[in-house]
């Protein structure tokens, strides 16, 4: 009875961190296309590669591919 508790906890911790780490990820990634977007620049979805430039998007790009691989 006792393993059976076990795995229900570490499941519900397994499932909460990873959607905090891909939600923050995403968050990251959408503050750097923020940036990017005040600073006037064409959109990705019009042609525009101001973003592979921002430093915030590679970070939430790169650490959404951390944690799929870590998990």
């Amino acid at each position: 009875m006792m393993a059976g508790h076990n795995s229900f906890y570490i499941g519900l911790s397994l499932a909460v961190s990873s959607s905090i780490f891909i939600g923050t990820s995403f968050i990251l990634k959408k503050k750097g296309l923020l940036k990017i977007a005040s600073r006037g620049s064409v959109k990705a979805g019009h042609g525009g590669h101001a973003y592979l430039k921002e430093w915030l998007w590679w970070a939430g790009l790169l650490s959404s591919k951390f944690f799929l691989v870590c998990s």
